[in-house]
């Protein structure tokens, strides 16, 4: 299936080590250098189904809400709510894939319609490019 956005990439570790650096769904400014902080809303304490994050931006902010949190099978999914995302109906996924040589592979895309007034390739290859590949090679190479 074809997404609107996607990266992917062959980490040198295994999804457990890979996994906590995902599931701390408040952890992302660890992970992507764009996001100075990340706060769950109501306080929230930690990464469970329903709660919605408020990062920050260098131009603004972005809402989002866990949808799904599955360690068994090595997969979140996420909205966004609001913000600064030229974007609506936007729902993410990263999910890991063992492979027999210890290695994983880990993907993350996203589907999402672009607002009108912007150019759709555009704001797909930014999110694919500028997110998902940026947070992708952070993890690797904490990971790795």
């Amino acid at each position: 299936m074809s997404h609107t956005s996607y990266a992917s990439r062959i980490i040198t570790a295994t999804p457990e080590k890979i996994w906590p650096l995902i599931a701390d769904f408040n952890g992302i400014p660890n992970i992507h250098p764009a996001i100075s902080h990340s706060e769950l809303e109501d306080g929230a304490m930690e990464s469970k189904v329903g709660v919605v994050r408020k990062l920050t931006l260098p131009d603004g902010t972005v809402r989002e809400r866990l949808v799904k949190l599955d360690k068994a099978h090595w997969e979140l999914h996420y909205a966004i709510l609001d913000g600064i995302m030229p974007v609506t109906d936007y729902v993410a996924v990263v999910k890991l894939t063992p492979k027999n040589d210890g290695t994983t592979l880990a993907e993350w895309w996203a589907d999402f319609k672009v607002n009108a007034g912007h150019d759709e390739q555009e704001v797909a290859k930014s999110v694919s490019e500028g997110v998902f590949a940026t947070c992708l090679q952070n993890i690797a190479q904490q990971a790795g």
